[in-house]
């Protein structure tokens, strides 16, 4: 009987079902391949002589000691240790069953320096970390993210940076994990995106649609998103920025009033040509986050409808419409909160007006100086659709179309009103006083200095040179200075100090809005909440702020003082 040892077995042989053999052929295969990944994993932990870094070790330990947690994350700033390991557990572990836990850890072990260092720089790194988690569990498969990163370094300042600046941002992932691939994707080739491109894709998004709500919701998300994380990473300018959230303003803004005034012409006929007026900031093109929509809607005249209405019941049904679908708040939330209180008469006015009246109300004694102040922010955000109405009362002309362009004829006729007198300076300033004296010194807005400091003297510019230089009328602060400065009306030091000025104002607001998703107006008492502002803005500290906040607002008032006291001289 031979007695040398038998041939292997072949397992295969066994198996008769030709799906066993093929798993059991996967299997050995992937064995092979999952030891080579291990190893070189084991070997990416490893320091420049060749020792494992701490932090790796500590995600590789499935049980280390309270003394060695302590000993590794204590070198970082969390205030709550065990509470920054628990995150970084969860972050190790994978939330689906059939994904591989170990490889998650091992990929999440071998990114873990780099990561902790830039959460570690965040304004802060106990909340970063939480909000890195949270997005995190929500995307699943952490492993390719872990792998990506591993990869890819900038990728993960990337991730690190939206989790630490906004937890408002980092919330709409959340809510959204779907669109962290287009989000990498437009970060990565950091191509802005037209206004055009982003009526061409919500347009054919809600084509067909029978339940419009969820579709503008997520692409406002999205939109906020690519926006926002770009304004975080300092890829774009708080002008720049600004005009981005206002194109997608404009650009839900006219899908609603599509989409509500198909209604409205079933049940009232088809009405005449009127338009839509942003004013304040989304006239300006200057929305920030968390910013409500000021509109005024204009049509060319009274009269009836095709079925015999009158055209102000119809595009009040229209403005009404579009102010609940806008403003109401459902399951998403709300997309804007929209405003038309600074309509004439405010809100003892009607909602809506013809031109005619428009006109007949600023040419009379009634308008107040700071609404012809509004007017200088007027923009024309809808409308211009020559649709057919009824013909105008006897006697009246028809508008010339488009009727935008006889719209802002009126809105600059209304703004300009009466010839200029120095007496316009003293009102100017006694309403600039009157806001100042119920602010507090931390307004950025309001306090000396603030960002009505600016505002007053570009519109004060507007109403006395605006007859000679009509270019100078733009809704834009910053267009507005440019003109200024070209028209000769601005000398340009000061229209460098005040541009300077009011970027710097816009973009610390910025820094508190997109934290939160909130109106903050005013620097943080608190401060913690002014150091963690600080580390936004890029100061080494509160101190650095503050002094460049102090500078920034003192510049500007002298800016004010001496602009406003000269005109009122001349």
């Amino acid at each position: 009987m031979d007695e040398s040892d038998p041939p292997p077995l072949d397992t295969r042989d066994l198996l008769v079902d030709p799906l066993d053999r093929f798993l059991k052929d996967l299997h050995d295969k992937t064995a092979i391949d999952r030891t080579i990944l291990n190893h070189l994993l084991h070997q990416s932990f490893q320091d420049e002589d060749g020792s494992a870094e701490p932090e790796a070790d500590l995600i590789l330990d499935p049980n280390p000691d309270a003394d060695t947690v302590r000993a590794v994350l204590g070198r970082y700033p969390f205030r709550d240790v065990p509470k920054a390991f628990a995150n970084l557990s969860a972050l190790a572990r994978e939330s689906v069953p059939f994904l591989s836990a170990r490889r998650c850890r091992h990929f999440l072990a071998s990114i873990a320096p780099p990561l902790l260092r830039a959460v570690a720089d965040a304004p802060d790194p106990d909340e970063a970390l939480t909000n890195l988690e949270r997005v995190s569990a929500s995307l699943g498969a952490k492993a390719v993210l872990w792998e990506l990163f591993s990869a890819t370094p900038v990728a993960l300042k990337l991730y690190v940076d939206l989790c630490a600046g906004s937890p408002f941002l980092s919330g709409l992932l959340i809510n959204n994990p779907g669109m962290v691939d287009e989000l990498l994707d437009s970060l990565m080739l950091n191509q802005p995106r037209t206004a055009d491109d982003l009526r061409g894709e919500l347009t054919e998004l809600l084509r067909g649609a029978t339940d419009p709500d969820p579709i503008l919701h997520s692409f406002q998300d999205k939109e906020f998103l690519r926006v926002g994380v770009g304004d975080l990473l300092g890829k774009t300018d708080v002008r720049v920025t600004t005009a981005a959230l206002s194109d997608v303003a404009d650009t839900i803004l006219a899908q609603v009033v599509e989409l509500v005034e198909a209604g409205v012409r079933d049940k009232f006929g088809v009405s005449c040509p009127y338009v839509l007026l942003g004013l304040g900031k989304l006239g300006g093109r200057e929305i920030s986050y968390h910013r409500d929509l000021d509109l005024l809607l204009i049509y060319s005249h009274d009269g009836t409808t095709t079925r015999g209405e009158s055209n102000q019941l119809y595009f009040t049904e229209l403005a009404q419409r579009v102010i609940k679908t806008t403003s109401q708040m459902g399951p998403m939330g709300r997309l804007y909160e929209v405003d038309m209180r600074l309509r004439p008469t405010g809100k003892s006015g009607s909602l809506v007006l013809p031109l005619t009246e428009f006109r007949r109300y600023f040419a009379g004694t009634a308008c107040q100086l700071w609404e012809r102040q509004a007017l200088s922010r007027a923009r024309v955000v809808y409308g211009d659709a020559p649709l057919m109405g009824g013909d105008p009362p006897a006697g009246s002309p028809r508008p010339p179309l488009p009727f935008a362009d006889e719209v802002m004829r009126g809105v600059r006729a209304a703004m300009l009103g009466p010839a200029w007198c120095p007496a316009v300076v003293d009102e100017v300033r006694a309403m600039r006083r009157k806001l100042e004296a119920t602010a507090s010194a931390r307004s950025l807005k309001r306090g000396p200095g603030g960002l009505n400091d600016v505002e007053f003297v570009v519109q004060l510019l507007q109403l006395k040179y605006g007859r000679e230089h009509p270019r100078i009328i733009a809704s834009n602060v910053w267009d507005a200075l440019d003109a200024l400065t070209v028209a000769g009306v601005l000398p340009l030091a000061d229209a460098t100090a005040l541009r300077d000025g009011y970027s710097f104002l816009r973009l610390v607001e910025a820094r508190l809005r997109i934290v939160t998703d909130r109106p903050l107006t005013e620097i943080p008492e608190s401060a913690d909440d002014r150091a963690k502002l600080a580390r936004r803005l890029g100061f080494a500290g509160p101190d650095a702020f503050l002094k460049a906040f102090r500078q920034t607002t003192a510049t500007v008032r002298v800016c004010y003082d001496a602009i406003t006291t000269r005109e009122r001289a001349e």
